[in-house]
């Protein structure tokens, strides 16, 4: 009875330590990542982001001013509206977003319009709906400071609170291979999280390609459109490509542990068997 009550205990806590290793999986990468201004700079970088965006906005201040390819009306906008500008100010407004995420700070904004002044100061004039007229919001108003969720502070508590349960649970779980002399599930553990965190790293490294088959997106609205998907896909492979490096590594370190697991495991001689069945003839 002792013994059934152990395997139950244990098939339990093994199931529940699972699912605390893959929220402290992903809410560590989410932390480290979706939540770091720098990572997001890092992003914007390596998609040329800061200078797409920077043609992109003289065009579309040239194409509403009704000068479309006026080459002084071209020449004094990207003297003003340089790459260089523009990743001041998103830098600026990507580290308030950072800590915005955290509870801390006002609600970020992305404010072109001391370049509106300039531009218009050069001659160039712009609708009340240029994207340089009034400040873009980074997140949308989402009602009194009461009623808003930081998803840094969420984050943060999923962090801390998978941690402490983790190593609870694996303590209750060594404790009970010990008394059962079975050292298998906690490898059993590291597989089972790499299967599913696998599983995520696939999805995630499926979705840009299903998303751009199955929905067609309009880049034709604003400045913004076009480098904000081609961010979010390579944010979404670079995601991919992180949970498949966790996968791989607790694979190989939960098949390395349950061949060891394995080996610890007591073996019976049969010819000792053999012995021990004869004598309990015998005896009978």
């Amino acid at each position: 009875m002792q013994v059934m009550l152990l395997k139950w205990l244990s098939h339990l806590l093994a199931g529940l330590l699972v699912a605390s290793l893959c929220g402290l999986i992903v809410s560590t990468v989410m932390s480290q990542t979706l939540m770091s201004s720098h990572y997001l700079e890092s992003q914007l970088t390596k998609t040329n982001g800061y200078n797409r965006l920077s043609g992109a906005l003289v065009n579309q201040v040239s194409q509403q001013a009704g000068l479309p390819g006026n080459p002084e009306i071209n020449a004094a906008v990207q003297n003003i509206l340089t790459p260089a500008v523009l990743k001041q100010k998103i830098n600026t407004a990507l580290d308030q977003l950072s800590l915005y995420y955290q509870g801390k700070g006002t609600a970020p904004t992305i404010d072109l319009t001391d370049l509106a002044t300039q531009t218009q100061a050069a001659g160039v004039p712009l609708p009340a709906d240029s994207p340089l007229s009034k400040p873009i919001k980074l997140v949308p108003d989402s009602g009194t400071k009461n009623t808003v969720t930081y998803p840094g502070k969420s984050l943060a508590s999923t962090r801390t609170t998978t941690i402490i349960t983790s190593i609870l649970l694996i303590l209750a779980l060594a404790a009970i291979s010990w008394q059962r002399q079975r050292y298998g599930v906690l490898p059993n553990v590291l597989i089972s999280v790499g299967v599913l965190i696998g599983l995520l790293a696939l999805v995630l490294h499926m979705g840009p390609n299903l998303a751009n088959h199955y929905i067609k997106f309009s880049t034709t609205l604003n400045a913004f459109a076009a480098l904000g998907r081609d961010l979010a896909e390579n944010i979404v492979r670079d995601l991919a490509r992180r949970f498949g490096i966790i996968a791989g590594a607790c694979l190989i370190a939960g098949i390395a542990l349950r061949i060891v697991a394995a080996k610890s495991l007591p073996r019976t001689n049969p010819l000792s068997q053999v012995k021990s069945s004869q004598s309990k003839a015998a005896v009978r």
